[in-house]
């Protein structure tokens, strides 16, 4: 873990200590995941991404109990120079976490940050979010336990071809609805995992693409000065939506 790391990590340790506090036994797990592991975590522009696992007995008031310690939460300790970090956290039973799969049943979402109201989001019956597929993933690759067992003795696998596909959705969605950043960085991860099965960071994958010349380096380039902060956010231009069309054209057309 880089010094950089140290605080997400702390955040993550910090919000396990106050859910066990309300939550108990029925706590399994806290797992820090996202840039914040992979690496390429940016103060003040990167989010704080943590699953947490809770028993199957769980109760609505067990969770209702969990949702409103993250709401209130706040870190200690934290840098001064930074804003206060957003948190992005997700609570599913263990079951769905060791059989993981459609609907992608959660038992809440919880979201929050400086400069905004906690944002608390109960499933709808009967659906789940898709989403959680990437956030297991990430967590059986290098997801950090801020409390319980390591992720993989917990979150159970998900199919290459899964995985794909979700890759080549999501970078479709990114082009209408993200930053070009957002959809240009995640094509070079995802081609990075096609490859090579690895998960890395946007940062990363972004590096990677320039290295092995699997990206036009100029679209690249200017992505990862929109991550790093040191160019402002636009809408993909169009040679970044080329790229990005491209990228999911492979994904869809893996043969594995």
């Amino acid at each position: 873990m880089t010094e950089l790391h140290r605080w997400p990590a702390d955040v993550a340790r910090q919000l396990a200590a106050d859910l066990a506090d309300v939550a108990g036994s029925v706590l399994v797990a806290v797992y820090l995941h996202g840039s914040a592991v992979l690496g390429g975590w940016v103060p003040d522009r990167s989010d704080i991404d943590v699953l947490i696992i809770a028993a199957d007995r769980t109760t609505e008031t067990d969770a209702d109990s969990m949702a409103r310690a993250i709401a209130g939460f706040g870190p200690d300790d934290w840098p001064p120079t930074w804003s206060a970090p957003k948190l992005e956290t997700s609570i599913v039973t263990k079951s769905a976490a060791s059989e993981p799969g459609p609907p992608w049943p959660f038992l809440r979402h919880v979201v929050t940050g400086p400069m905004m109201a906690a944002r608390v989001i109960r499933p709808d019956i009967g659906r789940g979010d898709r989403d959680l597929l990437m956030h297991y993933v990430a967590c059986r690759e290098a997801g950090y336990a801020a409390f319980g067992p390591p992720p993989r003795e917990v979150i159970g696998p998900i199919t290459r071809s899964a995985i794909l596909t979700y890759l080549a959705d999501e970078l479709s969605w990114g082009l209408a609805n993200a930053p070009e950043r957002y959809a240009v960085l995640n094509a070079c991860r995802a081609m990075v995992y096609l490859t090579d099965g690895a998960f890395v960071s946007k940062i990363a994958g972004g590096e990677a693409a320039v290295q092995r010349g699997t990206g036009p380096p100029d679209v690249i380039a200017r992505a990862l000065a929109q991550q790093r902060g040191s160019q402002q956010d636009q809408p993909a231009a169009t040679d970044a939506i080329a790229f990005v069309e491209a990228t999911v054209s492979m994904l869809r057309a893996d043969p594995r």
